[in-house]
């Protein structure tokens, strides 16, 4: 049972990521989450919503750059360079699971 003198605050955090494909084409990737939290936990449950919705966003980013990837090779566009652009994302996904 919630204490009811207990005060909540709501928080929503997000993060969102534009990847350039090239030939003015992007790709938005975007993750928001809600939570109500008791007042003094709000500052330590923001940075883990922040980081949960850095790392989800990420993640589906290299999934899809690895799905583009391969329909490319498969239509022989070697004139971009897929491998850095994944390069990329993989370090920002580690420094996110570091924290």
């Amino acid at each position: 049972m919630k204490d009811e003198t207990q005060k909540l605050v709501e928080i929503t955090r997000s993060f969102s990521y534009k990847l350039n494909l090239g030939n003015y084409e992007m790709a938005d990737f975007f993750c928001s989450r809600k939570e109500e939290v008791p007042e003094e936990q709000a500052i330590e449950i923001s940075e883990k919503i922040y980081e949960f919705c850095k790392k989800e966003v990420l993640k589906s980013a290299i999934s899809y750059l690895k799905q583009k990837t391969e329909d490319w090779s498969e239509k022989k566009q070697a004139d971009y360079n897929k491998s850095s652009q994944l390069d990329i994302i993989n370090a920002e996904l580690q420094s996110v699971n570091e924290k």
